[in-house]
């Protein structure tokens, strides 16, 4: 008779997947869940309250930034700390950029706000396939908010 611990431990193993096979040579499985996973930000994301999209874009630096792609109520960027910038139409402009891809987080970002006309940090990190969260801060992360965006499409 076997003892239970034999037994147990006998039956995990019996769970455990076998290794995912290689995608190409040169490369594994994992590396390529991995690249999936960091471009996962890649494409149109709706704003919390749904009143605008931003698409994000992986830069030839290896960065991501976003891009204000459509809004409810399109407007001016009237609050920006540049005179010469106030007159141009939210839609169209950087609103993210920077966001470095590490540990499952897009970190060491920056965010421009056009309802006030202030530039802030920000990280990025992916709760599901269609849900993004991104906190924007200024100086240290506890001095934020954070907000749930939802992919579009």
């Amino acid at each position: 008779m076997k003892p239970l611990a034999m037994v147990v431990v006998a039956a995990a193993l019996s769970l455990v997947p076998p290794p995912l096979p290689r995608l190409f040579a040169g490369g594994t499985a994992q590396a390529a869940e991995t690249r999936l996973a960091e471009e996962s930000i890649v494409g149109e994301w709706w704003t919390e309250k749904k009143d605008g999209r931003v698409r994000f874009v992986k830069q030839s630096d290896g960065t991501y930034r976003g891009i204000v792609t459509w809004g409810a109520r399109p407007q001016k960027d009237r609050f920006n700390k540049n005179k010469k910038l106030r007159d141009r139409a939210i839609v169209g402009i950087v609103v993210m950029w920077h966001l470095v891809y590490s540990d499952g987080e897009y970190d060491d970002g920056y965010v421009y706000n056009p309802e006030d006309g202030g530039t802030y940090r920000v990280k990025a990190w992916m709760t599901g396939s269609g849900s993004l969260k991104l906190r924007g801060y200024a100086g240290i992360s506890l001095l934020g908010q954070t907000q749930t965006w939802t992919r579009y499409r």
